[in-house]
């Protein structure tokens, strides 16, 4: 016999990309480091600008007997 459980849940939370900023600094190529910009800052592609991402998780547990 066995049971089985599946457990579901979605969260909002910070952005990993960006911290939370929403902001991140563009990739450079060779010629752009040259050219550094400190303050030169675009939207996160990871969550759009927004600092926040929507998180879905999903999980099925079974637990059967040891025999």
């Amino acid at each position: 016999m066995e049971k089985v459980r599946q457990y579901e849940s979605n969260k909002i939370e910070i952005c990993r990309n960006c911290g939370g900023k929403g902001m991140v600094k563009p990739e450079k190529g060779f010629f752009e480091r040259m050219l550094d910009c400190p303050h030169r800052m675009v939207p996160c592609p990871v969550c759009n600008g927004s600092g926040r991402v929507e998180k879905h998780t999903a999980i099925t547990v079974t637990v059967r007997s040891f025999q």
